[in-house]
């Protein structure tokens, strides 16, 4: 069985699945929450400030917007992995069809 001649396609799928799934995983939480927004695990409401160890202190508003950007990458991570396994695919069909 002969190799497709494109070893970087197969580079390619790893290289996009591992970061997808790792953007999904660093961000499932954001996913997982729906609307709610957290602050060390804890609900809050508007007007609320969350304060953090280091002095670092957002309002309702900037945790909200923390958490769906959190909630996009999550979703552009499971596009890459998608896009890894596709490769994949791809990369296998046309090694297969090679070999015929």
């Amino acid at each position: 069985m002969r190799s497709s001649g494109r070893p970087w396609l197969r580079v390619l799928g790893w290289v996009l699945f591992i970061v997808g799934m790792a953007m999904f995983f660093i961000n499932a939480e954001a996913l997982m929450n729906g609307d709610a927004v957290e602050c060390d695990g804890r609900p809050m409401r508007p007007g609320q400030w969350c304060v953090r160890a280091g002095g670092e202190s957002l309002s309702y508003d900037d945790e909200k917007k923390k958490e769906a950007r959190g909630e996009l990458v999550g979703y552009a991570g499971v596009g890459l992995g998608a896009l890894g396994v596709v490769v994949f695919i791809s990369e296998g069909i046309t090694t297969r069809r090679g070999n015929r």
